[in-house]
């Protein structure tokens, strides 16, 4: 493993380990190797990425790709010289050139691509490792250990290096004393005030992370005060551990500014409002208007100043505040109506002016896209269409229409393979407040939590020959909100979808035998009047990267549909009626728990965790199909084809040919009520852009309502833990940044469908039958992660 490439007197670096460590975790000092072993499989000794790159490095000819350059640059100065003249056209070949030549370059710089996706042996270096003890040792000190010691021993074994660092903490440093010294009483006030966000406090253990992240608390802390031109460098940490055994004593100091000799705070005089800074300059002066103390300057009224000001927190008289000026510009970029915002302040002339520089988008915008539909069927071309029409009333609101259709590949009830054609229209009218009875007063002080009104219309067609023909015509009006960036709040106040099927014979036959077999997928084809009011907040703790280090997302969502029918029954929803409009009434919750943790540079843990469950009330006792809770699928549990599921353990009809195509017929859907699912996955680089995967999925849905046709399809509390299917896998994935495609290998390991002591089948797996029983295994491809 890697010894072959080896030249005299060089040894392979096999391992590193580190022991005597106990406060300071393991990870975090690995993170300080200088050089580190080469990655290979466990327990076999190979190095895949050194041989990968040794392939490269093969076929890398450094004098070539020089030549490749130089050919390239004089194609492009022959072009140049044939084009002289025509800026356009020279513009477009330095263009072509500048990607080639850059492509060529980094070749020449980090190798070839071989090169790039493998890694070079790791030679033993003991400079490096000397290196690394001595970032161990500062390490350590950071953190509190100043009496800590570390040493490393090397052994070698033929051609291979064994490093061992030894790690001895002894007691951390307390801090005892904390003093602050700043000649200006306003400061000192200000941070004796708030105190209790400081980051550090006396019976702590010293850790100059902590230093660090105060100097940033108190940085803010005084800009958010009037300080303008306050910065953290003027923070300074005196620490002394000479005082006391194991104790520690903090000076932090404020200096200074060298030129004025004090800090000085700053108010705003005035503030200026320019909606259209990238303007072409006109020869009359731009016109102006006062509004709250705001000054608005532009060449074309074409903005609501009462709208604007609700997104405005920059007044005169105020304390300057980077986060009244940072949620300025992000409230205002909310509107999607600018395309930049730009604050600045002026403090020439001894005045304080904040001036807010926007330019505002194109009032109409088209878009379009078409790509591929990929499901477990066939996949199929579809196309989208898209028109915004910003600012229409004058108000900042946006107008947005979509256009769609679609082909797929499905299967159907009836026949053989066939396809379903989807089309249809979405208008939504977006307004940057709330509509509802209320006072200026209560709107302006709204505005920092970006308020939304939208009302939405949309039309939905779709034709699967030979089995159905349906139409839905939807409307909706809501609200929604978010105060920051980790917080969003939407609310439907109404819902009301209006759904028509025209249904062939043969799968009108389908329906009734699906009915007879409890499930309620008939309702959704007769005529249906859905209505509905929903909440749902989304909390994302780690917005700016949500696939960062220890990011999670929690998403809760409850829902209430058909409450109108508690009060009433109007005409045309009466039973034994042949032209009867089907309604629902239910309660429906979820909840839906996302956590990534990243491991190291390469490898992660992704983990999800939902609950679902749906209460349908009311005459018919069921909710409309849309409404139900499915288990399976490229995003579910991915050793079950989607939707088929449960309910609990009530198996499924077993097929005719059972060694050809299993033993159960995963044919149709399978709705619940009820939902419990968790996934855990394993994420880690193979190669390149290549990425691979390890995970355990399990869950599964049951019925609310208990039925003695179907035995096992409810949910117990005394057994439901006994009828949670688990699959496990593997998977690449193809990750271009821009798009990832995904291929999973699901197995399905413990059958709930099956007869208890039958319900692990895991044991039909071997290296020799890695597929199991007919059935047992599923191929998933998708687009994007799974969560």
């Amino acid at each position: 493993m890697g010894v072959r490439y080896m030249q005299d007197e060089e040894y392979l670096l096999r391992r590193q380990q580190i022991i005597g460590n106990e406060e300071i975790l393991k990870d975090e000092l690995e993170e300080l190797y200088q050089s580190k072993a080469n990655k290979k499989f466990p327990i076999v000794p190979f190095a895949p990425y050194v041989w990968i790159y040794h392939l490269g490095e093969k076929r890398f000819d450094s004098l070539k790709i020089e030549n490749k350059i130089k050919k390239i640059e004089a194609r492009s100065d022959r072009k140049k010289i044939k084009h002289q003249g025509k800026e356009k056209k020279i513009a477009r070949i330095e263009r072509s050139n500048s990607k080639k030549t850059e492509k060529k370059r980094r070749d020449l710089a980090e190798g070839n691509i071989l090169m790039r996706w493998g890694e070079p042996v790791s030679v033993f270096d003991g400079e490096i490792i000397q290196k690394t003890q001595e970032q161990m040792k500062q390490y350590l000190q950071n953190r509190g250990f100043f009496n800590s010691f570390v040493e490393y021993k090397t052994e070698i074994r033929g051609k291979r290096a064994f490093i061992t660092y030894s790690i001895e903490e002894d007691l951390p440093h307390i801090i005892d004393t904390l003093r602050i010294f700043t000649s200006d009483s306003t400061i000192q006030k200000l941070i004796r005030e708030n105190q209790s966000e400081s980051k550090i406090f006396i019976g702590q253990n010293y850790d100059q992370n902590h230093l660090v992240t105060e100097r940033e608390r108190i940085e803010k802390l005084l800009r958010n005060n009037g300080y303008f031109d306050f910065s953290r460098q003027y923070i300074v940490f005196d620490v002394l551990t000479d005082i006391h055994p194991y104790e520690v004593e903090i000076n932090m100091i404020i200096n200074d500014p060298a030129k004025r000799g004090f800090h000085k705070q700053f108010s705003i005089d005035s503030v200026i409002f320019v909606t259209d800074a990238g303007a072409d300059p006109r020869p009359e002066a731009r016109s102006f208007f006062n509004y709250h103390g705001i000054t608005y300057q532009y060449y074309d009224k074409r903005f609501s100043k009462k709208i604007l000001d609700q997104r405005v927190f920059l007044h005169p008289g105020s304390a300057y505040s980077i986060d009244n000026t940072l949620n300025t510009q992000r409230q205002l970029a909310y509107l999607d109506n600018f395309k930049f915002i730009n604050i600045n302040y002026d403090t020439t002339g001894g005045s304080f002016i904040a001036n807010i520089n926007t330019s505002p988008l194109n009032k109409y915008q088209m878009t379009n896209e078409a790509g591929l539909n990929v499901t477990q069927g066939y996949p199929g071309p579809f196309y989208n269409l898209s028109l915004i029409d910003r600012n229409i009333f004058g108000g900042l609101e946006n107008l947005e229409i979509t256009g769609f259709f679609g082909f797929e590949g499905v299967g159907s009830g009836t026949t053989s393979d066939i396809y379903s054609l989807e089309s249809g229209a979405k208008l939504a009218l977006i307004f940057p407040q709330f509509i509802m009875p209320a006072s200026a007063e209560f709107k302006r002080k709204v505005g920092i939590n970006n308020p939304n009104t939208v009302f939405r219309s949309g039309f939905n067609f779709t034709k699967r020959p030979p089995d159905y023909t349906r139409t839905n015509f939807s409307n909706a009006w809501g609200y929604s909100w978010q105060k920051e960036r980790k917080k969003v709040y939407n609310f439907t106040l109404s819902e009301i979808s209006l759904i028509k099927s025209d249904t062939e014979p043969a799968f009108d036959d389908l329906l009734e035998h699906l009915d007879s077999l409890g499930n309620p997928l008939i309702k959704s084809f007769e005529p249906s009047f859905v209505t509905a009011m929903n909440f749902v907040v989304i909390y994302n703790f780690n917005p700016d990267d949500f696939y960062g280090n220890k990011s999670s997302l929690l998403k809760l969502f409850g829902e209430s549909g058909g409450t109108m029918f508690n009060f009433f029954e109007p005409k045309g929803f009466e039973e034994n009626r042949p032209d009867t409009i089907q309604y629902f009434q239910y309660l429906k919750f979820m909840t839906d728990f996302r956590r990534h943790i990243t491991i190291n540079e390469t490898n992660g843990i992704a983990t999800r965790l939902k609950f679902g469950i749906a209460y349908p009330y009311g005459k018919n006792k069921t909710l409309p199909y849309e409404k139900f809770f499915f288990a399976g699928g490229s995003n579910s549990i991915r050793a079950w084809h989607p939707r088929r599921l449960g309910p609990g353990s009530y198996p499924p009809r077993e097929n005719a040919d059972q060694d050809k195509d299993g033993q159960f017929d995963y044919s149709i859907e399978k709705p619940g009520e009820i939902l419990i699912e968790a996934n855990v996955e394993y994420r880690s680089k193979l190669i390149g852009f290549i990425d691979w995967a390890f995970f355990v999925d399990a869950g599964n849905v049951w019925k609310f309502y208990e039925n003695p046709e179907f035995p096992g399809a409810d949910f117990k509390i005394n057994r439901f833990y006994k009828e949670i299917a688990v699959g496990m896998g593997l998977g690449l994935r193809f990750n271009f940044s821009f798009l990832v495609i995904r291929f999973d290998y699901g197995v399905k390991m413990y059958d709930p469908a099956r007869k208890e002591g039958e319900r692990w089948i895991g044991k039909n797996l071997s290296l020799t039958n890695w597929r199991g029983e007919p059935g047992q295994a599923l191929w998933n491809i998708a687009i994007g992660y799974p969560f």
